[in-house]
């Protein structure tokens, strides 16, 4: 399965129960005491009020783009909070359009339909999904979890909206149609994946442009993009030599000028590796951040980094050596804490996807993007890495061989 997986970064719910005397269950455990050093995080922290979602909604009021920085693409918990935020009412009559990396382009009608058409039944969705999620890019299969579950569960949100307030999700990956490509064209879309981040942020800007000029209410978008692309433009030094990191979003920005904010969500960072040191992942600001949160009991938050001690912070989410000294406030607008690194979840598979036709197509994909192993080989393969549902967190070691995110994180607590 590994071979076949792109790099990847990476509540308890107490039910009341009802008794003669009242019985409010046993009390939370106190948050433990806490390092002076990160003391300045936890009084920032306790004095905030705005949940992620009001923090959004707040941006919104600001900005006609809000870019949320995806956790590692395969994180399930981050979506429950978006989806909270598509299901408000303010997101459904102002906003109403969510821009992905996850997903072609090309796939942009097929979605459209799944989402709004009141023709289809249940089972012709059903379909239609699968059929969306077998050709979603140019990968021979995504088999991330989340972006399935999410385009279902938007389905679902719209089925009980009026249409002038449902949401729409516009994917904004390369061009890519798995029924036209064979081994003599597949080069041109790697050719084009140097050029990745402008063609997304063109595939954007073109429909954006378009929603401003529509009668309807709905004239912003979220935009949902992973890592670095959610970045502004960097520049990088080393040795005397200079490279801009030109980012998706750095695009927007230029594209329209004060209109866009983008968001970084809690996430870990990462181990970078090497042939005999593999990477993984490890806590940001060496485990102060994730420290100060749990000493203030992980509050689920949403706060502009300039004027926080966070966003003072040097800038080590991309953690190449090269970098200059950017700060968080310098690359991002601010930042959503959504639920501790103990409790974010990895899913791959999705069930029901796999068929005998699709396994022979998988295998066809394998050959085109240069898997040299037999037929035989990648038929018993392919179910692996498709068909079924693994769930884990940041200690997965066939993801993250290295993992010293708690280790990090216990030095600031006592």
């Amino acid at each position: 399965m590994a071979k076949m997986l792109l790099p990847v970064m990476l509540a308890v719910v107490f039910a009341p129960v009802q008794t003669a005397v009242a019985d409010a269950g046993p009390a939370a455990p106190a948050p433990p005491s806490h390092d002076k050093a990160i003391e300045e995080y936890v009084r920032f922290i306790e004095v905030q009020k705005q949940t992620p979602v009001e923090y959004i909604l707040s941006l919104f009021g600001k900005y006609d783009i809000v870019v949320l920085c995806e956790r590692a693409h395969p994180e399930t918990t981050q979506y429950d909070m978006i989806f909270e935020l598509a299901s408000d009412k303010r997101f459904q009559q102002q906003v109403g359009h969510i821009f992905t990396e996850c997903g072609s382009v090309t796939l942009r009608p097929a979605v459209e339909e799944f989402l709004t058409s009141d023709k289809l039944s249940e089972e012709q969705a059903e379909q239609r999904l699968r059929a969306i999620y077998r050709n979603f890019n140019f990968q021979v299969i995504w088999d991330k979890t989340n972006s399935y579950d999410f385009l279902r569960r938007i389905r679902g949100l719209n089925r009980a909206l009026p249409k002038d307030s449902r949401v729409h999700i516009w994917p904004c990956d390369v061009e890519s149609d798995w029924s036209k490509l064979t081994k003599d064209n597949y080069g041109r879309i790697q050719e084009q994946l140097g050029q990745r981040d402008k063609i997304m942020a063109d595939n954007a800007v073109a429909k954006f442009n378009e929603i401003q000029k529509s009668p309807s209410s709905q004239k912003k978008a979220l935009v949902i993009m992973n890592y670095r692309h959610a970045f502004t433009h960097l520049r990088l030094e080393s040795g005397g030599m200079v490279k801009d990191i030109e980012n998706m979003t750095g695009f927007l920005m230029a594209a329209y000028p004060g209109k866009v904010a983008n968001v970084m969500i809690n996430a870990t960072g990462l181990i970078l590796g090497g042939r005999d040191n593999p990477g993984g992942a490890t806590a940001i600001q060496n485990g102060k951040w994730d420290a100060a949160f749990i000493a203030a009991g992980n509050p689920s938050l949403g706060f502009d980094f300039k004027g926080s001690p966070f966003g003072d912070d040097p800038f080590d989410y991309f953690p190449f050596p090269i970098l200059v000294s950017y700060t968080y406030q310098d690359v991002f607008t601010g930042c959503v804490f959504y639920k501790p690194l103990s409790e974010h979840r990895m899913s791959f598979g999705v069930a029901g996807l796999l068929d005998p036709e699709f396994t022979t197509e998988l295998v066809r994909r394998c050959q085109i993007t240069g898997r040299t192993e037999s037929v035989e080989e990648l038929t018993k393969e392919v179910p692996q890495w498709v068909a079924t549902v693994r769930v884990s967190g940041y200690d997965n070691k066939e993801i993250f061989p290295k993992n010293d995110c708690q280790e990090k994180i216990r030095q600031w607590l006592k």
